[in-house]
Order: C-alpha cells, then sequence, then structure tokens
C-alpha cells in the first residue's frame, strides 16, 4: 500500500529524512532533482508539471494528475509482475516522465528504488534488478562495451524507435526486454511489445483497459480513461492489426513528401539498419523538381564509407522511390536532454 515513505537502497524514508539529504551540500545535482521530485510527490497537489521531451516539437509544459501516473504506474507492476520490495534502477533523467514514472512505480508498490547517474553509458550496480527502463542510445553502449545484462531481469527501452541491429543484438539475452510506445501526456507507455525471448511479438501490444483507433490520416488515437480525461490524439502513423496490437509507420509530421511519394524516415530507417554500423537518420532537403528528397545523414567521416556502394545497396533494398538520393556526413547527429535524436535540429543543418 502506498504511503508517505520510499524505500532507497534497501533504506526507507520519510519526507524528513529526504529533506534531511537534500539539505547535505555533498549531493550531485542530477541526485538532488530526484530527492527534490518525491518531496513534491509527497506534498498535498492534484498535479505536477512536467515538460515534454521536445523530440517531435518544441518542449512545452503540461499538468498531469498524480493519480493518472499513480494508474500508468499501477499498470506496469500487473504487468510485469512486480512485487514489494522488489528492485528497480533508475537510470534515466528525473527530469522527465520515463525518469519520475520509475520513482512513481516505486512509491506505489513499494518497491526499492536504487539509482545512478543518468548519463549515455550507465554502469550496472553490482546487485540483482528486477526492473529497468533505458533509451536506445543507452542500451547500445552497454551492448557496444559488452555489458553483462544477467544482473537485470527485465527492462523497457523507449524514447526512439529500437534499430533492427540492435534488436537483433539483444534477442539471445535471458533478460526480458520490452520496446515501449507512450508519452509525456499518457504518463509513460500504453503499449509494449517483447522483442527477445522464443516467442518475440510481431507489434506493440496495448495495455489493459486502453483502446486505439485511427483517424483519417492512419494516426493513433488512443482512449485511456483512467490517464486522460479524453483521447489523446497522436501524430504516430500506425497500422492496426488487431484491436490491441499495431505497428508504427512513422510520425506523420517527419513525413517526406517527395514527388507525390508519402516517405516515413523512421521505417525506412528500420529496413535499413543492418546496412550501417554508424548512427545514422533519414532526413528531408528542399528539392526543386521533388519538392523535398529523402538524404540519408551518417555520423562520421565521408573516408569511412564507400558512399556510391552504399547508395547501390540502399536502392536495391528499398527501391528506387523510398531509397535516399544521397548521403550527407556529420561530426554527431544531434540529441536533446533525454538523450534521443533531435531530428528536428539535424534537418535544420541541411535547409
Amino acid at each position: 500500500m502506498e504511503t508517505d515513505k520510499i524505500k532507497i537502497n534497501g533504506q526507507t524514508l520519510t519526507p524528513e529524512g529526504i529533506l534531511y539529504k537534500l539539505q547535505k551540500n555533498n549531493l550531485p545535482e542530477w541526485e538532488k532533482s530526484i530527492y527534490e521530485f518525491i518531496l513534491n510527490w509527497f506534498d498535498r497537489s492534484e498535479y505536477i508539471f512536467q515538460k515534454t521531451s521536445g523530440s517531435t516539437g518544441a518542449p512545452k509544459e503540461i499538468q498531469l494528475k498524480k493519480s493518472a501516473m499513480k494508474a500508468s504506474a499501477r499498470k506496469t507492476l500487473n504487468f510485469f509482475d512486480l512485487n514489494e520490495n522488489n528492485t528497480v534502477w533508475l537510470c534515466l533523467p528525473i527530469e522527465y516522465i520515463a525518469g519520475k514514472m520509475m520513482v512513481v512505480r516505486a512509491l506505489v508498490g513499494n518497491l526499492n528504488l536504487i539509482f545512478s547517474e543518468p548519463e549515455g553509458m550507465p554502469q550496472i550496480p553490482n546487485q540483482q534488478i528486477d526492473f529497468a527502463a533505458m533509451v536506445p542510445l543507452q542500451v547500445q553502449n552497454m551492448v557496444n562495451k559488452k555489458s553483462d545484462f544477467s544482473k537485470i531481469s527485465k527492462i523497457i527501452i523507449g524514447g526512439a524507435a529500437l534499430s533492427s541491429p540492435l534488436q537483433q543484438s539483444l534477442k539471445n539475452l535471458n533478460t526480458e526486454i520490452f520496446a515501449t510506445y507512450g508519452m509525456t501526456e499518457t504518463c509513460s507507455h500504453i503499449a509494449l511489445q517483447r522483442i527477445n525471448g522464443s516467442a518475440p511479438d510481431r507489434a506493440f501490444k496495448i495495455l489493459p483497459g486502453i483502446s486505439v483507433d485511427t483517424d483519417e490520416n492512419n494516426c493513433l488515437i488512443i482512449y485511456a480513461p483512467e490517464l486522460s480525461d479524453k483521447p489523446i490524439n497522436t501524430n504516430d502513423c500506425v497500422e492496426l492489426l488487431s484491436e490491441n496490437e499495431f505497428l508504427i509507420k512513422g510520425r506523420n509530421d517527419n513525413a517526406i513528401n517527395s514527388g507525390g511519394i508519402k516517405i516515413f524516415p523512421e521505417d525506412v530507417e528500420y529496413m535499413i539498419g543492418d546496412l550501417i554500423k554508424s548512427p545514422f537518420l533519414i532526413v528531408p532537403v528542399p528539392d526543386q523538381l521533388l519538392g523535398q528528397k529523402a538524404i540519408l545523414a551518417i555520423e562520421g567521416k565521408v573516408n569511412d564509407f564507400d558512399s556510391k556502394q552504399l547508395l547501390s545497396l540502399l536502392k536495391k533494398r528499398l527501391g528506387k522511390h523510398l531509397a535516399p538520393k544521397e548521403i550527407r556526413f556529420v561530426k554527431s547527429l544531434p540529441r536533446n536532454a533525454s538523450m534521443k535524436i533531435d531530428r528536428r535540429k539535424i534537418q535544420f543543418l541541411f535547409e
């Protein structure tokens, strides 16, 4: 049962205990922010104010009901069978909803919360972890460094699409790994997709108590009475496979209209992920003939790749309409504070 207490590193803390920790001068800012959020949660207000990540548009501040965040937490606790005293690991920034929801799950489920500095290459704590949440960048870096995932029973990965190569590299892990679909407005995920194990999911499956539909542009509409008083209209184009399963094609506002052909960058990126080892994006640039054309932006140097051969492979894989028309190289792809690649900023570099 939820109380005004939280278990952190095996120690039960009251608001007074958290305040005492905050009064210490040697805490790093990221850790102070966690304790400040917990104190904010314990106050008598019904809402929190939360900034969206800004990965799909300008960041904005919205108001979230604490009751909705609790309802979302319970859905996750039930789905993953998380029980009192299980250990959950927070390695995401508390400033964003994904980080806050890890704390709320610990509060609602009376779980043991451990945390570490949110960074691109998190160090797995030396103890058994029942549940953790990460973004693809973190998981990719951990794979590259051959981190030992065996200490973590379940991981959810969200914030951006998982590339095909990353999914392949996770398939044989014993850790249960799920991709998530959700947003700030839904208090984290409303659908999950198991990506490894003996029977991985072919699509996202929505959680109980939630239903979905599409609008005239095939964009997802979410009905989640416990999380929102009204339907949530998204810009995510999907293919509904059943009443509770869907595939994501890409964001409607990211779509590239190239000579009358609608290209979803996220869809194309998934299709070619095994051909390119460096981080990359499909980006629109103005074109006099086509209106827009799709190009491939790769993080790296031009002499690291045989561009002519790669373009030929892409055309063979995608066909002439979907294949990018040229390749451009950047020193590094821009990322926002939540460690997601910022499509808007990379697009501006080429306009």
